[in-house]
């Protein structure tokens, strides 16, 4: 069965956000295990300093992966609310019909009044869903950023001591 596109590009989204959070974490729990103080104190500060990146990434990370589900769902209810909305208006348009059967009150509602309900649902999710949007913006940036810093904080670290070698015995 093919996939359209859109699944197939979540999809892959899906598991890069997995695969960049595992490798947060893999990455720092590494680098603690491995740690060498002592040789230089700015080696030191800089290993540090990338423990503290990787480990605020991974917590962010965490902290937005939690609530992309919430969004989702938002998204989701939205989503519906739409799609009744256009489903009444064409039942007013196309079949002229001028109430609709409600099932959680067991009763028949104008169809205007029906589609207001929705269009009110709708008003009430639209702010909430933009702001979970920049928190999870917010959140993506900061985890993508922290671990772009911390891995290079630890390239430093870990190279500092042989590039400073280096650098002495050439001159």
């Amino acid at each position: 069965m093919a996939k359209n596109e859109r699944e197939v590009a979540h999809q892959t989204q899906e598991k890069f956000e997995f695969y960049l959070l595992g490798l947060v974490f893999t990455l720092l729990g590494l680098s603690i295990q491995t740690a060498n103080f002592g040789q230089s104190t700015v080696a030191d500060f800089c290993e540090l300093i990338g423990w503290l990146s990787l480990f605020t990434s991974g917590l962010v990370g965490l902290w937005r992966t939690e609530y992309v589900p919430v969004w989702r769902t938002k998204l989701a209810y939205k989503d519906e609310f739409e799609r009744k909305i256009d489903e009444l208006r064409e039942l007013k348009h196309t079949k002229g019909v001028k109430e609709a059967f409600v099932l959680e009150t067991q009763t028949n509602q104008p169809i205007d009044e029906r589609i207001r309900h929705y269009q009110n649902n709708i008003s009430v999710l639209d702010p909430l869903i933009k702001k979970l949007e920049r928190q999870n913006h917010w959140k993506y940036q900061t985890h993508r950023y922290c671990f772009v810093l911390g891995f290079s904080m630890l390239l430093v670290s870990r190279s500092y001591h042989h590039v400073m070698t280096l650098i002495s015995n050439v001159w």
